[in-house]
């Protein structure tokens, strides 16, 4: 059900080398997490990371600095199995920016992140920019099941389909 929600988001997986591949049991291990069967669907079914054509917003629980004025923030990508871009990567990359008990799963507009607490499962946006720890993280929802239920296409990007380049960057200049 997911996967098909993401579909008709405009989700689709970003074309990565597939040489860097993890399977979930290898990404919940070296992450010290387990997901939920409906998000492990998502991850099967995409196997790359994912990223959305026409934009993907959400609307968060709790208000941050970068939400839009109608209260939306944008989700630029999920991180997937495959390719440079895959969950372990990227954990290892924010491992000692982020705190401790969150794991990244995907990337905010100017390169904040998206996290699940290990303890609760709760989603939360990471402001990167904040200036205390204490101030950097904002909840998003109560699940990643009831986050990518909430995504919804960006209202905003009324130009059409977002061109993307090879490295997942949207190009809309």
């Amino acid at each position: 059900m997911l996967v098909e929600s993401l579909i008709d988001l405009g989700a689709r997986a970003l074309k990565e080398d597939s040489r860097n591949k993890c399977s979930i049991s290898q990404v919940e291990s070296d992450l010290n997490i387990t997901f939920t069967d409906a998000y492990k669907s998502v991850l099967k079914g995409f196997d790359s990371s994912i990223v959305f054509d026409y934009g993907a917003v959400y609307k968060p629980a709790q208000k941050s600095p970068v939400d839009t004025y109608d209260g939306f923030q944008s989700l630029e990508i999920l991180y997937g199995l495959q390719g440079d871009s895959n969950l372990v990567n990227k954990n290892k990359m924010y491992k000692e920016q982020i705190p401790d008990d969150c794991v990244v799963i995907g990337e905010s507009i100017g390169g904040s992140q998206i996290c699940i607490s290990r303890r609760s499962g709760k989603i939360y946006f990471w402001f990167h920019e904040a200036e205390f720890e204490d101030n950097s993280l904002f909840e998003i929802a109560e699940s990643v099941d009831d986050f990518i239920k909430g995504l919804v296409r960006d209202d905003m990007n009324n130009s059409g389909k977002r061109e993307i380049d090879e490295s997942g960057s949207f190009l809309d200049f």
